[in-house]
């Protein structure tokens, strides 16, 4: 009776795997092929940051600049007072101001694998960011403004999020009173005013599919650039002003949006939402058509007629005073 020597037995099961293994390693093969290598090329304070995922500032006030994209990188500003410029994407990267009164500007969030984000951490920060895209949970483009009376400054917000409302698209500035201003909110994104008398400008809300502002808890401040009237719709939006004594200067131009908690409303602004009807709805029904006679409606009229004094033309329809004979319930 023959035996097949071991070495040369077909290779199964666990057996099989470890040789599989082996050979990999020995080749040269990373066992995650398809992982990220963290790409940056950034300065701290003039001196070159070392290769890596972290790109960390000092105790001190320091200058952090970054002259391409941040891919699966962190950027750390530290204490002190810092300035971060990045001048590349943010994909999949954090921007962390810190402690201190920072000032970061960063370019478009670009969500891939998971989060991109930007935190002013603690202090009285100011944030600019070109356009906040993020969708779904594990891909949220995420701008915080956290402790301190923070200055955020954004374009479009839009994404929506995930489960138990995660990730998106979303601005929020946290506690402290902040300044939000933001270009188009749409496609679910989201501005949060958070704690404390906030002040949130938008370009607009929910023109193509929708948005949501929400001002939270304080004395908030909602309007549209420079206090123009904020458009909200043609599709679904909703502002909420939330706890306090509120200003809302907002105008609804569709009947599926919702505009809630607004105490003051200055001349112009418009909270109700279209009733699919005319505001005068008792005019078309009386008032004269162009070019039709006015006797149609009242049959009286045509025997009165002959008295008027010769030579005086006879008033066309249409003018004030048919116009003035037609009175809104309640006026």
């Amino acid at each position: 009776m023959s035996v097949t020597p071991p070495s040369r037995r077909s290779l199964r099961g666990p057996a099989a795997l470890a040789v599989l293994v082996a050979a990999a390693s020995l080749t040269g093969v990373p066992a995650h092929a398809s992982a990220k290598v963290p790409m940056h090329q950034c300065w701290v304070n003039d001196v070159p940051a070392p290769p890596g995922n972290q790109v960390n500032g000092t105790s001190g006030d320091d200058h952090i600049f970054c002259d391409s994209d941040l891919d699966g990188v962190t950027v750390s500003g530290g204490a002190g007072n810092d300035m971060i410029e990045v001048r590349g994407l943010v994909i999949d990267s954090a921007i962390l101001g810190g402690e201190g009164d920072d000032v970061i500007r960063a370019k478009h969030l670009v969500p891939q694998d998971t989060f991109s984000m930007v935190r002013g951490n603690r202090g009285d920060d100011i944030i600019k960011v070109a356009t906040v895209h993020g969708e779904g949970a594990e891909h949220g483009a995420v701008v915080h403004g956290d402790d301190g009376d923070d200055t955020i400054t954004t374009g479009s917000v839009f994404g929506a999020p995930g489960r138990f409302n995660r990730g998106g698209g979303i601005v929020t500035g946290n506690d402290g009173k902040d300044t939000i201003r933001t270009g188009v909110i749409d496609f679910s994104g989201r501005v949060l005013g958070g704690s404390e008398n906030d002040k949130i400008e938008a370009l607009g809300l929910g023109p193509e599919s929708g948005g949501m502002i929400q001002a939270g808890p304080g004395d908030d401040t909602i309007q549209g650039h420079d206090g123009a009237v904020l458009v909200v719709g043609e599709h679904w939006g909703t502002v909420d002003a939330g706890v306090g004594n509120d200003t809302c200067t907002v105008k609804s131009v569709s009947t599926r949006t919702s505009i809630s908690s607004c105490e003051i409303l200055p001349k112009g602004a418009v909270t109700q939402k279209p009733a699919g009807r005319p505001q005068n709805p008792a005019a078309p029904a009386t008032a004269a058509k162009p070019g039709q006679p006015q006797q149609t409606t009242k049959p009286a009229q045509p025997a009165a007629e002959p008295a008027q004094p010769a030579g005086k033309p006879v008033e066309p329809a249409g003018q004030a005073e048919p116009v003035r004979s037609v009175a809104t319930p309640g006026e």
